[in-house]
């Protein structure tokens, strides 16, 4: 009887050690499971990412909205504050190299970038990690399922500029012109195989709305008189504070400006067409007052008359004459004439 008793207690023992074993072994892979689910997920907080969903501007139902793409050249000044630091120093870095830790991280997903240059943004053309490293020759190694680059070997000196997509558009709830930027493109520039020269290498596509979380909490000098970082990387595009030429404007036949204008001239004439016609459309939406007419007109008035004394002063000096000044009948002629007929702004056009 005692050997029975004592040969279910050691079984009932063995079972709840077998039982125990076993939910520490699924607590172990329950805590593995949530971190490599955490490590996977964006570091965004739910503020940051509901911030990010009401900065979003809606522009699907805007009564006017114009397509432009850009290329911003690094080189030059008001654009460096994108590629400098080129390594990063403390928790400064450039774009690319915030791009490229994100998309490493699988924070940012990518998009192909067509011969054609046009973005889609579907799975058919969605690009991994693997694909740009491999496909840029960039070295990296493997550990746990994670691609690691090292600074050295990130090739954030070789992106030399970048194409950006923008949408200027009516905003019909505030009645004014707005710009929001679409998507983005690092382009690459290696030199070629004899060293004659470099080639340009668009690397791929990314929405901007999927950067600009990460953007706006990214801050760059702006200014080599202040070196405050006074903005972010999001100020940056939001207020449009670089420069970058037209390459392309949507339109119906989806040709680039190199394609419609193969004249070098005649393409920088459009393209100062393209940017006078953004200017005009905004300016066009309010109603210039009377009195600012007649104030430039006043204006227009007193420069002529000190361009009269100048050119005068000498004669009048050796003759004795005087110089004659406009008097009120001429500037009110020359207020009429710079008079245009009255234009209605949008938000009055809607109303009729």
């Amino acid at each position: 009887m005692k050997r029975l008793f004592l040969t279910i207690t050691i079984a009932i023992c063995g079972l709840l050690t077998a039982v125990s074993v076993q939910a520490q072994e699924t607590l172990r892979e329950r805590i593995a499971r949530r971190q490599n689910q955490q490590s996977a997920d964006p570091q965004l907080s739910v503020r940051a990412q509901i911030k990010n969903q009401s900065q979003t501007q809606e522009i699907g139902n805007a009564p006017w909205m114009r397509e432009i793409y850009r290329y911003l050249d690094l080189n030059k000044e008001k654009n460096a504050a994108l590629y400098y630091p080129v390594t990063p120093i403390g928790s400064r870095s450039n774009l690319f190299t915030l791009i490229f830790n994100q998309l490493l991280a699988g924070n940012l997903t990518v998009y192909e970038y067509r011969i054609d240059g046009v973005e889609i943004f579907t799975d058919e053309y969605k690009r991994t990690a693997k694909d740009i490293l491999d496909g840029f020759e960039i070295l990296y190694r493997e550990e746990n399922g994670k691609f690691i680059v090292e600074n050295v070997d990130m090739p954030s000196n070789e992106v030399l500029g970048y194409y950006i997509k923008e949408a200027w558009y009516f905003d019909k709830n505030n009645s004014v012109v707005d710009v929001k930027p679409l998507a983005i493109c690092p382009v690459m520039f290696r030199q070629d195989d004899f060293g004659d020269g470099s080639t340009r290498y668009p690397m791929f596509w990314v929405p901007y709305e999927n950067i600009r979380p990460y953007a706006a909490r990214m801050p760059i000098m702006t200014s080599s008189l202040n070196n405050a970082s006074t903005q972010t990387i999001n100020d940056f595009f939001v207020k449009h504070n670089f420069e970058g030429e037209i390459y392309k404007a949507t339109n119906v036949r989806d040709m680039s400006l190199a394609q419609l204008f193969p004249d070098v001239a005649e393409r920088k004439k459009e393209e100062k067409k393209i940017e006078s016609q953004l200017k005009q459309f905004n300016d066009s939406l309010w109603v210039v007052n009377d009195s600012i007419i007649a104030a430039r007109a006043m204006a227009t008035a007193n420069n002529k008359k000190g361009k009269s004394k100048k050119a005068t002063t000498g004669n009048a000096s050796n003759s004795g004459g005087s110089v004659e000044t406009p008097n009120r009948a001429a500037v009110q002629k020359e207020a009429q004439q710079q008079k245009s007929s009255p234009t209605r702004s949008m938000r009055n056009r809607n109303r009729n």
